[in-house]
């Protein structure tokens, strides 16, 4: 895949939608690239590393005890553990054949200490999707 179909992927996202031109190219040409397939594991239970995964191409499943949580293209998970320093809790198994990027620690600071204004987009971002979230869990609790 190459740097501007992934930067078209990133323009889709709710997170990453409102990164500039200069910042999505830094993304999609730095992360790192992975190629899976059915079974294979993309992020393992209690890896050491905070990453995030952002599905490119097929699909996968986050494999949660209640049941498996589906993936498709332009999904994002993990991007909290980025911020909070936390260890994924689930594992994310490729569920066909499918390309992802890898958002780990030291790109995620590079791109906060390259662009301030990143982190202030990020955080509005996630502030949104939590306050719509919790409006929706109010609504469902009525």
């Amino acid at each position: 895949m190459i740097v501007k179909e992934i930067i078209n992927i990133l323009k889709e996202t709710s997170i990453f939608s409102d990164l500039d031109e200069s910042q999505l190219s830094t993304l999609a040409f730095s992360a790192d690239k992975i190629s899976f397939t059915t079974g294979d594991l993309i992020i393992k239970t209690g890896e050491e590393e905070p990453k995030c995964v952002i599905i490119t191409e097929g699909k996968a499943f986050i494999q949660k005890k209640s049941g498996p949580i589906a993936l498709k293209p332009g999904n994002v998970v993990g991007l909290l553990s980025l911020i909070d320093q936390t260890k994924p809790k689930d594992a994310i198994i490729a569920g066909g054949k499918g390309s992802a990027l890898i958002i780990n620690e030291e790109l995620f600071n590079n791109l906060v200490n390259e662009f301030p204004e990143f982190t202030l987009l990020i955080r509005n971002k996630l502030s949104k999707n939590l306050t719509s979230k919790i409006e929706l869990m109010g609504s469902i609790i009525q």
